[in-house]
């Protein structure tokens, strides 16, 4: 009786490790779940944008940043004044927008939304122009440059007298995006 019990007790405990085994090798066939992906080269672009466009070049003469709310818009014309340069503005992928907020690291909340209007209050001046002493944001599709380059254009409305719009020129440099100047035209107001 007492080796029939063992030997029961050893068959389950070998079954137990083989199962165990089986789960492990099945994590390790799949990369996925053993560890979470990088961000996109994309996202990490846009998030050098906006980094720069909020905590670097926003419109308050360089003094720190009093906007404490970023709309980013999905898929609508800039705001006006700033221009559009004739673009419909860029639809933003579900994914794309996770990886932006999951990297935003030391910028206000962020919420997407579908236009300028959802939050905007046009008819008031100064930081007051949008909800939350917020800011909206609008990117152009990034290009690729033949230089390796990349260009964003990016832009930033606070109020009818609060606002800045360029592109962005970004260089991989040592693995990782970063603004290196602007190109073309800049509009502030």
């Amino acid at each position: 009786m007492r080796i029939r019990a063992a030997t029961t007790v050893v068959v389950l405990a070998a079954a137990l490790v083989g199962c165990a085994n089986t789960d492990i090798a099945a994590d390790q066939l799949n990369p996925t779940t053993a560890r979470p992906q990088p961000p996109s080269e994309q996202s990490e672009q846009y998030v050098a944008a906006l980094h720069q466009l909020v905590l670097v070049d926003n419109p308050f003469a360089r003094a720190p940043s009093p906007v404490r709310y970023l709309y980013i818009v999905d898929g609508s014309k800039p705001p006006s004044p700033v221009p559009s340069f004739g673009n419909e503005g860029m639809r933003i992928e579900s994914e794309l927008k996770n990886e932006i907020t999951t990297k935003s690291g030391d910028l206000p909340p962020i919420e997407f939304i579908a236009s300028p209007d959802q939050r905007a209050e046009p008819e008031r001046s100064g930081l007051t122009g949008v909800e939350n002493d917020g800011a909206i944001i609008s990117f152009i599709p990034a290009q690729q440059q033949e230089n390796g380059t990349v260009h964003v254009g990016a832009y930033l409305w606070c109020g009818i007298d609060c606002g800045i719009g360029l592109t962005y020129v970004l260089d991989n440099v040592d693995g990782h995006w970063t603004v290196t100047g602007t190109t073309g035209s800049i509009s502030i107001s």
